[in-house]
């Protein structure tokens, strides 16, 4: 069962104008398309080859796009990137300008990830969440925490 719920909608705040013509911020970037955050992922897949971690996919049509998914075990991983989600680490450097759109996109993602995260486990789904930062300051910590979550799910 796929979940497509569509996200809360995002305060009018992020709704600022552009110099794009007519188009909003929202549609504006609404036509980017994105290819994913390629360096963490293929970093991912290294980790999980190298720790022997099988039965992965991708692209599983789940709300919140999680990175990958355990089917058998109804177990999603999200690494999450650090400027993107708010993380407070050294790698996480703030915008000096147009400081009020960033602070509000970074709140509107928090906000979302919430979502997702209550929608998943909600479904049944154990959700884990991991930093970019992490994986390559502690890869073996990162392995362990997906590994007690698929250890811990029967299949």
């Amino acid at each position: 069962m796929a979940l497509t719920h569509k996200y809360p909608e995002p305060p009018a705040c992020s709704r600022a104008r552009t110099t794009f013509g007519t188009l909003n911020r929202s549609q504006l970037m609404a036509r980017v398309r994105s290819s994913g955050n390629r360096t963490t992922e293929l970093r991912m897949i290294q980790l999980l080859k190298e720790h022997g971690v099988t039965g992965w996919r991708r692209a599983s049509g789940l709300i919140g796009k999680p990175d990958f998914v355990w089917r058998e075990q109804r177990v999603v991983l999200f690494v999450d990137g650090c400027f993107w989600h708010g993380h407070d680490c050294d790698r996480n450097l703030r915008p000096a300008k147009n400081k009020k759109f960033w602070e509000s996109k970074i709140k509107i993602n928090h906000h979302r990830d919430r979502f997702v995260v209550n929608t998943l486990r909600s479904h049944g789904w154990h959700v884990v969440r991991l930093w970019e930062c992490m994986l390559v300051k502690q890869p073996a910590r990162c392995i362990a925490s997906l590994m007690r979550v698929l250890t811990a799910t029967p299949r």
